[in-house]
C-alpha cells in the first residue's frame, strides 16, 4: 500500500493515517516525524533540515522531497504519507522518484472540510499551562472549566489556535495544496472524504476506501474507489 492523506488543516487527516496505519499495518510517514528523524540523524542532510527547523522557516520543496525519497520512499514499500507532499512541486517530485523505482501510489485520499468546520475545531484546542494536556471546548472539554483534570493547571488557547492564525492556514492551503488535489483528481486517484462528520465515521468510510483501492491489484477498473 501506497497512500497520501492530504486536506486542510482541521480535516483530522494525522488521526485518521495514524488510525489506518496501525489498520493495516503499514508505516504512518508523517512530514514532522520525517524532518525530526532526518534532523536527529546527524548527516549531512539531516543537519541541513534542522537549521530550517531551528529557525521556524518552512523547508523548501526540494529538500522536503529529498527527505522523504532517503526516509520512507527508498526504504520502505508500504506506507501513509501524511503531509506530504504539499505543493504540486512535491506532487511531481513523489511521481518521479516511483517512476525511477516502477512504483506508482495506490491511492490519494482528500479529506475534505468545510472552513468554518475547520475554524471552529482549530479555535476551541486548549492546553494545560502546566503539564501541556490538550483539550477542546467543544470536542473534548475539560471537567471543569478552565483547569485541567489530571493536575488542575489553568488551561489557555494554544497559540497557533486563534481565529486569525487558523484563517490564513487556511489561506495558504487553498493556494498552495488545492492545485495538488486537482493534479491527482486528473489521473484518477483521488478518492474524496467527508472530513466533516464523527471521527469514527471518517475512519469507516477511509477504511472502505482503502480495501477497495489500495488492495485492489494493479487492474481495477476504479482506481479512485469512486462509484
Amino acid at each position: 500500500m501506497r497512500v497520501v492523506f492530504v486536506g486542510p488543516p482541521g480535516a483530522g487527516k494525522g488521526t485518521q493515517a495514524a488510525r489506518m496505519a496501525e489498520r493495516f499495518s503499514v508505516r504512518h510517514a508523517s512530514t514532522g516525524d520525517i524532518f525530526r528523524r532526518a534532523a536527529a540523524q546527524g548527516s549531512e542532510l539531516g543537519r541541513t533540515v534542522k537549521q530550517y527547523l531551528d529557525s521556524g522557516t518552512l523547508v523548501p520543496d526540494e529538500l522536503t522531497s529529498r527527505v522523504v525519497e532517503e526516509m520512507v520512499v527508498a526504504c520502505e514499500q508500504s506506507y501513509i504519507l501524511d503531509g506530504y507532499p504539499r505543493t504540486l512541486q512535491q506532487g511531481q517530485d513523489l511521481e518521479a522518484m516511483l517512476d525511477e523505482r516502477g512504483q506508482s501510489l495506490d491511492a490519494v485520499l482528500y479529506f475534505d472540510v468545510p472552513d468554518d468546520v475547520a475554524v471552529e475545531r482549530l479555535t476551541g484546542r486548549l492546553v494545560c499551562s502546566r503539564c501541556g494536556a490538550n483539550y477542546h471546548r467543544t470536542f473534548m472539554p475539560p471537567r471543569r472549566d478552565g483547569l485541567c483534570d489530571g493536575c488542575d493547571g489553568p488551561l489557555s488557547v494554544r497559540s497557533d489556535s486563534s481565529e486569525e492564525v487558523v484563517r490564513e492556514r487556511l489561506a495558504q492551503y487553498r493556494e498552495k495544496t488545492l492545485p495538488l488535489v486537482q493534479f491527482y483528481e486528473d489521473k484518477g486517484l483521488l478518492a474524496r472524504i467527508d472530513a466533516s462528520t464523527p471521527p469514527d465515521e471518517v475512519a469507516r468510510r477511509t477504511e472502505t476506501v482503502l480495501s477497495e483501492t489500495a488492495f485492489a491489484g494493479p487492474d481495477r477498473e476504479n482506481p479512485s474507489g469512486r462509484d
